[in-house]
């Protein structure tokens, strides 16, 4: 089964193909992707689907308001989005903190 972390390095190779648009979207691409993010979290709860980050939304935020200091309270997509000075920089930026996180849960 794959975790969290294989699928975002899926859509992270092929956003296009995941999440719509181009790089001239990437505001779209990241709500997009945090709606992917909420349905795969919601899957795994419904089918009683047992992963070391169960819910990434909530444990990603968490890991945002603990490392950067920063309010998630809409979302940690928004807090990434708002700390970015361009939509190129947020997605950007995304990808470098999911890393971030990454290197800090026990996944492979």
């Amino acid at each position: 089964m794959a975790s969290v972390f294989e699928v975002l390095d899926k859509i992270r190779n092929r956003p296009g193909m995941y999440v719509g648009g181009d790089e001239s979207q990437r505001a779209m691409q990241l709500q997009n992707l945090e709606q992917l993010l909420c349905g795969y979290s919601l899957a795994l709860r419904h089918h009683r689907i047992q992963e070391r980050v169960a819910d990434f939304a909530h444990e990603f935020g968490a890991y945002l308001r603990e490392a950067k200091g920063w309010s998630v309270s809409c979302g940690p997509i928004a807090a990434i989005s708002e700390a970015a000075t361009s939509d190129e920089e947020a997605w950007e930026s995304f990808w470098r903190l999911v890393d971030e996180f990454r290197a800090t849960v026990d996944v492979p």
